[in-house]
């Protein structure tokens, strides 16, 4: 195997190096390994760190007698840059390691991918190096890589080398990595050696007082999250130190974050339910409300009494979140930034949206070719695609904390990974189709009462009733036509978005869908809500791009039509969120069945996979709606 080449432009180039500033593979030379290791031993010496070594290689190379090839100084370079990852306090199970252990990366090469020549030096200089810092970093390399037969005494060299290697100049955070990576190395190979072990523990225990008396928390918070991981034996007894630790660390800052950490580690210690337990989490959620008392933003207010009201009612502090949402019900009103903007949408669009409207000689044809548009919200898979072009594009979208806010200024939730993101990214995209296709649906319902005028309600349920659907649904939806057609915007909605659960109910009763949660003990027999309904259907082959327009005009990850009109919060309906609320309702109603006989599941399910695709007699929106003298005129679909 061959080493990589790598540009290394911290690293001048001598004579023996290729052309072009390439680097020459590492040879090893048995002969050079005392002067190679008394050079590492230099850079190592008043060292703060593993890559504060790494960096002085090049500083320090004239002392080196004869003078170090670039290959030779690039090896050494690579050894002291490999980092000790430490899991994070949070993290239930405390690991430390070497990274990175595996490729691609050329800087360090991965371990795993190191030649045999690297292999056999780092070997080699475990014999020779003297300072601590080369002696752990070289002893772990060889554990890692199983370099030697014998595992346990490569560990056992390294854990003493660790210890030896806290103490400064080596700063407290390294210090503490190192520490944590000798209990792990410990604990890998049951070292069973009590003056080790308690070496261990001293050191860890020493660097954590250090570490709060410096003001730097987070190397205490790294020992001492291994330092009350559970033993090997029950037989291992708890040390009441790092209680106090753990105690006075909790006590010692005023940064939230800080606190949670400790906190983090106390209820893990203590148990959950505990006094203990308790205590730390009413000192984290009251460090919260005090950011937020303190804070002066309106925004930063809300965030942090929210934050402060979740974190509250997770630990069971009902007085604290009770505390907490009070103040975020009264907290400032937010001055929001509203940024405008025109677009001019080509009439050609609204043509091809709902082709031959503007040519309906009837009403009749008009409604038709109305109930044969498409999803609002547009194709799923078209949408998904560009939520993703999106969210690569932003590099802030990726990064930034992001909180989505409901009516009243009241954040609703806090966007967390990347699935979070790229489904608010894709509702984004949704709705800016909704907000689009809304209006045309909004404009021909207005086209059509100025062209023909507002049909009897007898009229539109017989029309209607054509498609085969459920007859009081079909009644709800007529009334509702009506309604738009007299602006009355708001009654029209909370009449028919209700009836869009119903429809959706009827339709998987039809399916006989196990769906309703009997009652148990107390609690009162019911069917659930729209958002776990939606799924079933979906299940039973309906539209997936339909089944996303209703999700997103509907329900809270979307525009929430349906909880902002069952809470009271929906007022001054507009004529575009009217017209996509009928659109929604129709589309579920007009393929319901009013037949006792009912049909079998395949029909249905052949329905829902084309809601807006049949005929008067295939249980979908009717295309030959009865005239005046009973025949029956066939109507142009939207495709």
């Amino acid at each position: 195997m061959s080493e990589p080449q790598v540009d290394a432009p911290s690293v001048p180039a001598d004579d023996d190096a290729p052309a072009a500033g390439r680097i020459a593979p590492y040879t090893y030379d048995p002969d050079r390994l005392p002067a190679l290791a008394k050079f590492v031993d230099a850079i190592c010496d008043g060292a703060t760190d593993p890559h504060d070594a790494a960096l002085r290689v090049d500083e320090l190379s004239p002392q080196i007698d004869p003078p170090a090839s670039r290959s030779e100084k690039m090896a050494l370079f690579h050894t002291f840059m490999y980092l000790l990852e430490v899991t994070t306090p949070d993290q239930a199970r405390v690991d430390a390691r070497l990274e990175p252990l595996d490729g691609p990366s050329l800087l360090p090469v991965a371990l795993r991918d190191a030649t045999e020549a690297m292999r056999t030096l780092w070997l080699g200089l475990t014999d020779h190096v003297q300072h601590p810092m080369a002696r752990a970093r070289c002893w772990d390399i060889v554990f890692t890589l199983t370099l030697m037969r014998n595992r346990r005494a490569s560990a056992e060299q390294a854990i003493d080398a660790y210890l030896e290697a806290s103490k400064p100049p080596i700063t407290l955070r390294h210090r503490g990595d190192g520490l944590v990576r000798a209990w792990v190395l410990a604990r890998r190979v049951s070292l069973n050696d009590a003056t080790t072990s308690n070496a261990i523990h001293e050191a860890m225990k020493t660097l954590a007082a250090e570490s709060v008396d410096q003001g730097d928390p987070y190397p205490a918070m790294t020992v001492l999250a291994a330092l009350i991981s559970p033993g090997r034996t029950r037989s291992e007894p708890v040390d009441p130190a790092v209680d106090t630790l753990l105690d006075r660390a909790l006590l010692a800052y005023s940064q939230v974050h800080i606190i949670s950490g400790f906190a983090t580690l106390i209820r893990r210690r203590a148990g959950d339910g505990s006094e203990r337990a308790e205590q730390a989490s009413r000192h984290e959620v009251n460090a919260m409300i005090a950011e937020a008392v303190a804070a002066t933003d309106a925004m930063v207010i809300r965030n942090r009494y929210s934050e402060a009201a979740a974190a509250a009612h997770t630990y069971g502090l009902a007085d604290l979140e009770k505390r907490a949402v009070a103040g975020l019900q009264s907290a400032p009103r937010v001055t929001w930034t509203i940024s405008e903007y025109q677009v001019t949408t080509p009439s050609r669009f609204f043509h091809v949206y709902l082709p031959g409207f503007s040519q309906a000689s009837e009403w009749r044809q008009a409604l038709a070719i109305w109930l044969h548009s498409t999803a609002p919200s547009g194709s799923f898979t078209a949408n998904e695609r560009a939520a993703n072009r999106n969210l690569q594009a932003s590099v802030m979208t990726r990064l930034a904390s992001m909180v989505i806010f409901r009516d009243g200024d009241l954040p609703a939730r806090a966007l967390g990974g990347d699935a979070d993101r790229l489904e608010h990214a894709l509702v984004q995209v949704e709705q800016q189709t909704m907000e689009m296709r809304g209006r045309f649906l909004a404009r021909a319902l207005v086209q059509l009462q100025q062209r023909f005028g507002i049909p009897s309600r007898a009229d539109l349920k017989a029309f209607l009733l054509q498609s085969g659907a459920a007859p009081d649904l079909a009644q709800a939806l007529a009334t509702a036509f009506q309604l738009y057609w007299v602006e009355e915007y708001d009654a029209c909605c909370h009449l028919i978005v209700p009836k869009i659960e119903a429809a959706t109910r009827a339709l998987l009763l039809e399916l006989n869908e196990p769906m309703y949660r009997a009652a148990v003990g107390d609690s009162v027999g019911q069917f659930p809500g729209l958002g776990s309904l939606l799924p079933l259907l979906v299940e039973n082959d309906f539209d997936p791009d339909w089944e996303r327009f209703l999700r997103t005009l509907l329900l809270n990850y979307g525009t929430n039509l349906r909880n902002l009109i069952a809470h009271g919060y929906a007022d001054n309906v507009g004529p575009v969120d009217a017209a996509l609320a009928l659109r929604a309702a129709a589309v579920l109603v007009l393929v319901t069945n009013g037949n006792a006989a009912g049909r079998d599941a395949a029909q249905v399910r052949e329905t829902l996979r084309e809601p807006t695709g049949g005929g008067m007699d295939g249980g979908a929106v009717a295309l030959r709606p009865c005239t005046s003298s009973g025949a029956t005129t066939e109507y142009p679909r939207a495709t």
